[in-house]
């Protein structure tokens, strides 16, 4: 039975993957900051008979991190599988961001994950095998006018998950990045959202809104996300990247443009702009006009 710590479990995609891979027959440590949210993966485990055990784990605070891994490497000897899932979003034109949230993203988003991969990397070395999951998002590779925080978060995850790919392989570790698209969870009702309407970047905050209200009406349920991220751990010749959900394929798309093309967007009309995105990344953002008959 593999032993797997998983952050930010209280919810959405860490919730339904410890659910998922303790079912699966990993022993799971669902970690959470707030542990008085846990009563609804708690029950549902014990409903089940699952081994799922609730830990808490602040991914800002480093002593919680290593705390909370020394407690289970007393309990078990070793951590199999690591899963970086918790973060913060948050969203504002760059020049009005606030600085805590914006240090606040890449504590959580970032730091977290560096922190804790550094405190499972000892163990998985000298038992020769380990596998570490870090969520990252469609923006991670997709930067996203008015969310260029949470943007840079995730590219940051990227290109560390990268280099440490590279790093452990030889060690038989193996390194997955999963990139999200629009997933149903409860980030949404927790992101910060600076509006104003006077604004001078109105036009982008109102464009990062749709895209999202598209996204959470057809968001892909966090269930599936789980299920990809059991495949990377289990797949016999494993991938380094996984895109999953609504959007992950304006990835590609975005790829086969022009920089300067994907820049331009952002000076088109509305009209203009919303065919361009039909055009060039095959997505359908434009606000419909109720008939009048």
């Amino acid at each position: 039975m593999d032993i797997c710590l998983i952050t930010g479990t209280s919810t959405g995609i860490g919730h339904a993957t410890a659910l998922h891979l303790a079912r699966r027959g990993y022993k799971v440590y669902a970690t959470m900051r707030n542990t008085a949210k846990a009563e609804p993966l708690r029950e549902r485990a014990q409903a089940e008979g699952l081994p799922l055990v609730i830990e808490s784990l602040d991914v800002s605070e480093h002593q919680s991190m290593l705390a909370c891994v020394e407690r289970i490497m007393a309990a078990e000897g070793r951590i199999d599988v690591l899963i970086n899932n918790a973060g913060l979003s948050s969203s504002s034109p760059i020049e009005t961001y606030p600085e805590d949230e914006h240090r606040a993203l890449f504590e959580a988003n970032y730091w977290g994950p560096v922190k804790l991969t550094q405190a499972v990397l000892p163990g998985m070395r000298e038992q020769g095998r380990g596998a570490i999951v870090n969520i990252s998002s469609i923006v991670g590779r997709l930067a996203w006018a008015n969310q260029a925080a949470y943007c840079a978060s995730k590219f940051a995850i990227e290109a560390f998950s990268e280099a440490l790919a590279q790093e452990v392989a030889p060690l038989g570790i193996r390194v997955a990045i999963i990139e999200p698209g629009v997933i149903a969870s409860a980030i949404f009702e927790n992101t910060p959202v600076h509006y104003d309407r006077a604004s001078p970047y109105k036009s982008a905050m109102r464009r990062n809104g749709r895209f999202f209200n598209v996204g959470i009406a057809n968001a892909t349920p966090a269930v599936a996300v789980a299920e990809v991220i059991a495949e990377a751990l289990s797949a016999e010749q494993p991938k380094l990247r996984y895109p999953i959900g609504f959007g992950s394929e304006v990835m590609a798309r975005r790829a086969a443009m022009k920089d300067e093309d994907f820049v331009a967007l952002a000076t088109l009309d509305d009209g203009d702009y919303y065919q361009a995105l039909r055009d060039n990344l095959g997505v359908e953002l434009e606000p419909q006009v109720p008939r009048k008959d």
